[in-house]
């Protein structure tokens, strides 16, 4: 099938040393070096031997806040590393592939990786460890008409406060940007407090749902606001009070949390109560998570998207790749083609929906003739 697949989850970022749309280098580092801290998926490294390094050297572990940061020498390193100091031994992270040399993504890159695995339409997400990008995607969009979409983006922990909200105006109106991204470990900037669902942060949610974004959200599953469970029931009391929002679970449900080792799923009552309210979407994007753990094509994915499948229905869910991440585990085309041609369970009418239509209706495209 022609199915004009959109893929959910990209991004386009300048060499990861500079600002990039922050106001200086320091601040942009101060997010990746929080950012490098919470990451688990990918292990430290001494640089002398590769050998592991359990230590977290970049935080203190009592203060979330900007207070916690530890002079470790941290910085953007070549070759998709970032990388710091541990007790006198240069560390590292492999967060972005190896031949990302100075850690960037062109549009036209992303556009040529997109050519090749088959891909007509990429979300641009919108992440503070790449910058605040919004100018950057508003370019890339106007460069390629229909290939782009882009995402605004916020300092979370501030996202209440006027200039906030006009940063949300702005890059909507002027920039051309269809949804928000929201990452909640953004809160570290004010050592979580207020959380998101303070009603403080009324206002700004009353601008999202006026202005009729669709809601990126990163959740951790861990740390300051709770279990992935906790992070639910902040969304849930936000959604409680602005029932016209639309949210999209970015990596999707997290089903390794919630699975035994026959690998049956017993979600909470909270995360099922959410999908069943119609205002819920969860990508489907198991390799980032998966691949430095299992080989390609990922066969217990498949196992456990069924199940969500059979729980929700093919309309809660989206694909995504999260590129070029993904592509330090597997190609951008294998990050589709896990789901596409493996999941042999998938209808013709599943096919059409996750991979087009459901993301389509998110930002009102065109839904694919049958």
């Amino acid at each position: 099938m022609d199915l004009r697949i959109i893929d959910i989850h990209c991004h386009i970022f300048p060499p990861l040393a500079g600002a990039c749309g922050f106001p200086d280098v320091e601040t942009h580092r101060l997010h990746q070096q929080r950012a490098m801290h919470v990451h688990g998926n990918q292990p430290y490294r001494r640089a002398r031997d590769h050998a592991l390094v359990s230590e977290r050297a970049l935080w203190n572990a009592e203060d979330t806040s900007p207070a916690g940061r530890r002079e470790a020498q941290f910085g953007a390193d070549r070759n998709g590393r970032f990388r710091w100091m541990t007790d006198a031994e240069p560390t590292y992270v492999q967060f972005l592939p190896p031949a990302m040399t100075d850690l960037s993504v062109t549009a036209e890159t992303m556009i040529a990786s997109m050519d090749y695995a088959g891909i007509a339409t990429a979300v641009l997400q919108n992440d503070h460890i790449y910058g605040n990008l919004a100018e950057d995607f508003a370019d890339a969009a106007r460069n390629f008409p229909g290939r782009f979409i882009g995402t605004v983006q916020v300092e979370e922990a501030w996202a209440y406060r006027g200039e906030e909200i006009a940063r949300l105006h702005d890059q909507t109106k002027r920039l051309g940007m269809k949804a928000l991204y929201f990452t909640a470990t953004g809160l570290f900037r004010s050592g979580y407090r207020p959380l998101h669902d303070d009603r403080i942060y009324d206002p700004f949610w009353a601008e999202v749902q006026a202005l009729d974004l669709p809601i990126f959200w990163v959740q951790s599953a861990r740390g300051p606001v709770g279990s992935y469970e906790d992070e639910m029931r902040c969304m849930a009391n936000i959604m409680a009070r602005f029932p016209k929002l639309r949210h999209i679970l970015v990596h999707g449900i997290p089903t390794a949390i919630y699975c035994d080792e026959h690998d049956r799923i017993a979600l909470p009552g909270i995360v099922t109560e959410l999908f069943r309210s119609g205002q819920v979407w969860g990508e489907l994007l198991y390799p980032i998570a998966w691949g430095g753990r299992h080989d390609y094509p990922y066969a217990r994915a498949g196992l456990h998207f069924r199940q969500l499948l059979d729980a929700f229905g093919h309309s809660r869910f989206a694909w995504g790749s999260d590129m070029p991440n993904v592509e330090r585990y597997c190609t951008h085309r294998q990050s589709l083609t896990y789901a596409l041609d493996h999941f042999d369970f998938l209808t013709e009418a599943d096919r059409r929906a996750i991979f087009h239509d459901n993301a389509a209706a998110l930002f009102g495209l065109e839904a694919q003739p049958a």
